[in-house]
């Protein structure tokens, strides 16, 4: 029987907490060799865009894909995952609010394994749709006293610091620039739909461990060279998807800033083969694209959590 979810069943049954521990145990599997990533491949129509990604949980018997549209700026997220050894299908899930959660929690896994334990104060920039979980995941992983939000419409980060206030019990100010938000700040968040950099190097204070889970293009550029080369570390959540990915990168690669084999992976961190940080004041920098057995993690997590409390529906296939 394969089990279908919508984006409201999806809600009911997955919270923050079982998706930090879900994309936590997969990155720790993958790295010790046992999740094989299929990375994004992307079909440019005339009038949008389908990209495919997926991945295997060798650990647990699954395959799957996620697949998505883009069209006319409206995006729709499907996950099929399939039992490894019959080949049937399992689950077929909406994945928008999936996609939100897994998302948050990937970057929180990040925070969790290469900030300094006592990083206590986040600068965000950008409040749109995948912010409320991403600054929601790092709230869970380390005790905040202060964040710093900025976006560019007054009024889209004034409501946005409103409502992170009141949901995570932490002060959330509105700031006027993105240098107010990310000086001083112990995690910087990007997540913003940039084509130009958002954040400069100089900016940065020691010690601060920076996250980029913005825009997957080669023309968007997150942050500047500056931030490359105070960068002691450099983490990637795939180094296959990121010559194509990662503008910002690809650019500094291109100007001799850096290069391709300097780039670590987070999932070698979770499974305790490299360091995250060698010393508190270090700076770190994360790009987080978004792969494909994430996706693949997050829906074996709602199919199990949808089971257990009878929701969805269930049809033969």
């Amino acid at each position: 029987m394969a089990l279908f979810l919508r984006d409201e069943e999806v809600n009911q049954a997955v919270n923050m907490d079982d998706m930090l521990a879900a994309i936590e145990n997969m990155q720790r599997h993958y790295g010790q060799g046992e999740v094989m990533n299929l990375g994004r491949r992307k079909i440019i129509a005339p009038g949008g865009m389908l990209s495919v990604m997926g991945g295997g949980l060798f650990y647990d018997g699954i395959l799957g894909v996620k697949t998505y549209t883009v069209v006319q700026g409206k995006y729709s997220f499907q996950v099929s995952i399939y039992n490894a050894d019959t080949g049937e299908l399992m689950c077929y899930t909406q994945a928008n609010r999936l996609g939100q959660l897994r998302t948050g929690a990937t970057t929180g896994v990040a925070v969790k394994y290469l900030s300094n334990p006592d990083a206590a104060t986040v600068g965000i920039i950008g409040t749109g749709y995948q912010a409320p979980t991403q600054l929601e995941a790092v709230s869970k992983v380390r005790n905040l006293s202060k964040v710093k939000a900025y976006s560019r419409t007054p009024e889209r980060r004034e409501a946005f610091a409103q409502a992170m206030t009141n949901s995570l019990g932490v002060t959330v100010d509105a700031v006027g620039s993105s240098e107010e938000a990310v000086s001083g700040s112990d995690i910087v968040i990007c997540i913003a739909a940039v084509l130009d950099p958002v954040l400069q190097g100089e900016w940065l204070s020691p010690g601060a461990t920076v996250i980029g889970a913005g825009p997957t293009t080669w023309r968007a550029r997150e942050v500047d060279d500056a931030t490359f080369a105070r960068a002691a570390k450099i983490f990637v959540d795939s180094p296959e998807q990121a010559p194509i990915e990662v503008g910002d990168l690809a650019g500094a690669v291109d100007r001799g800033i850096l290069q391709w084999s300097q780039l670590q992976e987070l999932r070698h961190v979770v499974a305790g083969a490299v360091k995250g940080r060698d010393s508190a004041d270090q700076i770190i920098y994360a790009k987080m694209m978004g792969t494909g057995v994430a996706d693949v993690a997050a829906a074996k997590l709602a199919h199990d959590n949808a089971k257990a409390r009878g929701l969805g529906m269930e049809m033969e296939w």
